[in-house]
């Protein structure tokens, strides 16, 4: 068996590439033989910008977000990738798309993750191209239950099946020393905010976006410093909504915490293991932005795999990372109060911090079992007769064909 893999950039500060890098090395250990088409200039992983089958396509963040563009910008190329190729996997959704309209009888597999699985089929220069790649694929592979529950019902049935992120355990277990631990939560003008040099403190790691949920964080943060003015609270991310940003900053500032609240921008591998070591809990509250949503949250895993508790809320990709009471706290959409409340009893009860740092270990996954899940469902469609959609399926209109006057998304 050998497989066509389709991702965007390959770089781990987004999550579609943190998602994709850990999934393709996990694939690559089980030995799976792969052609991977990716945006070359975009790969920041050297194993894999090395790989003699290793193509290029454009990305679709940074250069041809619009589908028609995707489309003649790349079916060539998948085209051409695919000889010799048993299966074609989009790891990234919008690639789904010329890889279904070039696939011809081979099968076709989309990961889905969140925002861009599901949106598209509010709007309607973008839902034809999606009913055509869904309807042609032989799996669709949602990162948790809470973005399968957000496909249309017609999309829910027995191809589609979860299968959950994963984390790299052998990275983010490793103990780190106290020489180490002691940086703190470091700010860009050399201040330590917190760790073995200075108070405890809260912890987000994520771009800077409303759906990330940052002015709820902020809100619970203000409780949180009320009751407790030893802490302090870090972000971890870079700046993908400057205005957003202003905003937070202008709260932060109405709050009088522009002491307490230190934004790191975006942080290193090393840095960022470092500080999910030295948190007192990692923490974020995302929201529905639109249809902006949280998929997954592998933060969260990867705080419960250096041992911290984290925070989530309700209604987003969290609900499948964190159980609520185990590894850490779920609470409601827009609760700041809630919020607080659970980071405070993280904060004053030490013990209960531990175990449930200890119970997210425990409860996190490796990569390669979610290769394993993948791997299952090549083979299971592979040996279907075939390989073929299943039987009572309607052809999805064509994705040049403007709806008709009347018909709504």
């Amino acid at each position: 068996m050998r497989v066509l893999l389709i991702a965007d950039g390959l770089t781990p500060t987004y999550g579609w590439g943190r998602y994709a890098i850990g999934l393709i090395g996990a694939l690559r250990r089980q030995g799976l033989a792969f052609t991977l088409l990716s945006p070359r200039h975009l790969c920041t992983v050297p194993d894999l910008s090395a790989l003699p089958d290793h193509g290029d396509v454009t990305s679709f963040v940074t250069q041809t977000r619009r589908m028609p563009r995707l489309v003649a910008a790349n079916a060539l190329a998948i085209r051409r990738s695919l000889a010799g190729c048993d299966l074609v996997h989009c790891i990234t959704e919008p690639y789904a798309v010329p890889a279904a309209l070039v696939a011809g009888g081979k099968p076709l597999f989309v990961t889905l993750h969140g925002t861009y699985a599901v949106r598209p089929f509010t709007r309607w220069a973008e839902r034809p191209w999606y009913e055509v790649a869904y309807r042609r694929a032989a799996r669709l592979l949602p990162v948790s239950h809470f973005t399968r529950s957000l496909l249309p019902p017609r999309f829910q049935g027995p191809r589609t099946q979860v299968v959950a992120e994963g984390v790299d355990l052998e990275r983010f277990h490793l103990p780190l020393d106290a020489a180490t631990l002691a940086g703190g939560c470091a700010s860009h003008q050399g201040r330590r905010l917190g760790g073995a040099e200075g108070p405890p403190f809260l912890l987000s790691v994520g771009p800077i976006k409303r759906r990330k949920g940052y002015h709820l964080t902020i809100e619970a943060f203000a409780r949180v410093h009320a009751a407790r003015p030893d802490v302090v609270y870090c972000i971890a991310g870079g700046t993908d909504d400057p205005v957003f940003l202003r905003e937070l900053q202008g709260r932060i500032a109405a709050l009088g915490l522009q002491d307490a609240v230190q934004f790191l921008g975006r942080v290193g591998e090393d840095e960022l293991v470092r500080l999910y070591h030295a948190c007192a809990a990692m923490w974020l509250l995302p929201v529905d932005d639109g249809l902006q949503f949280e998929g997954f949250g592998l933060v969260y895993w990867e705080a419960n795999a250096c041992g911290r508790p984290v925070i989530g809320a309700r209604r987003s990709g969290a609900e499948d990372a964190v159980a609520d009471g185990v590894n850490g706290f779920l609470v409601a959409p827009d609760d700041a109060a809630g919020a607080a409340g659970a980071a405070l009893r993280l904060l004053d009860d030490p013990d209960l911090a531990r175990r449930m740092g200890a119970a997210g270990r425990a409860r996190v996954r490796p990569w390669d079992d979610a290769a394993r899940l993948v791997l299952e469902e090549y083979g299971a469609v592979l040996g279907e007769a075939g390989a073929a959609p299943p039987r009572g399926v309607k052809p999805a209109p064509l994705p040049w064909r403007r709806p008709s006057r009347g018909s709504t998304p």
